[in-house]
């Protein structure tokens, strides 16, 4: 039987319908898969909770702050690395982790008439730059900043149902360079002690009132202030994180970062990375 010509043009106009709607759909598709990936390349922050990932056994970390070319600290490879910040949202107070667009420039320090490297963020209330590791968040939990360490004031927060305690140990000198006692040092405020103390043997403790580990020792501190700049979750495994600043001079910075492991039960803070920055005259 032979099939009308309307009827052979019809069934050829579904087909190639057909053929287009597939090809259609597998254009999205590709799209989607497109964007996603281009996602993935340029932000590699993740939502999680409470997650074990695997330790990150290399991280840099870098300030927001000047780097004279012949002294301690100066960056090498900066541009050849991905770099991601934490920060505080003036606006909110609140502190986020994002991909860091870095402004690099550079001058010369008429000080000590050394060429240097300035290194800036967007960010106005950037604390940190750092490589970035599996766990982020764009939104890390935040349970303290911004507190000052001297010896004998103990700081303490709640976390996930843990009192933690960084507890600040060695001697301090008064005005008249005799060292104060324990009563002495514990009457004074820390406002009273900030940039007008020399402290000796200093060391600092971190851990629970069951089991605490010693995570920095200074030998020297000259007129300096040791500071917590933030502790919080930063890779989502519900253990805390820390940001340290303990220079020994009243000049430099000393940055030590420290990131939970919660694979290891027996030391669950490790140092990943520090950094002493020099820029005195």
């Amino acid at each position: 039987m032979k099939i009308p010509n309307y009827l052979v043009k019809i069934s050829l106009c579904i087909c190639i319908l057909g053929l287009l709607s597939c090809q259609n759909e597998t254009n999205k598709t590709a799209e989607n898969s497109e964007k996603q990936a281009g996602s993935n390349d340029t932000l590699a922050i993740v939502q999680t909770e409470e997650t074990a990932f695997p330790f990150p056994l290399n991280v840099d970390i870098l300030l927001p702050t000047q780097y004279r070319k012949e002294s301690h600290g100066y960056p090498k490879g900066v541009k050849e690395k991905d770099w991601y910040e934490i920060y505080k949202d003036v606006n909110t107070g609140k502190w986020h982790i994002g991909k860091a667009e870095l402004k690099i420039t550079y001058g010369r320090d008429e000080c000590v008439g050394e060429e240097v490297m300035i290194i800036k963020s967007q960010h106005e209330d950037a604390a940190l730059f750092f490589t970035p590791f599996e766990g982020l968040s764009e939104n890390p939990v935040t349970v303290l900043e911004d507190k000052m360490l001297f010896p004998e004031h103990t700081v303490s927060f709640n976390f996930n149902g843990k009192k933690y305690l960084l507890s600040p140990m060695g001697s301090c000198l008064d005005e008249k360079g005799q060292i104060m006692t324990s009563a002495e040092l514990k009457s004074k405020t820390n406002e009273e002690l900030d940039n007008n103390t020399k402290i000796s043997g200093y060391r600092l403790s971190f851990g629970t009132d069951e089991n605490s580990m010693e995570l920095a020792t200074i030998e020297n501190m000259e007129y300096a202030t040791p500071r917590l700049v933030w502790a919080g979750d930063l890779n989502n495994d519900g253990l805390p994180d820390l940001i340290l600043n303990l220079p020994d001079f009243y000049e430099s910075q000393h940055l030590f970062f420290f990131l939970s492991d919660k694979n290891d039960p027996e030391k669950s803070l490790k140092k990943v990375a520090d950094l002493l920055v020099v820029n005195d005259c």
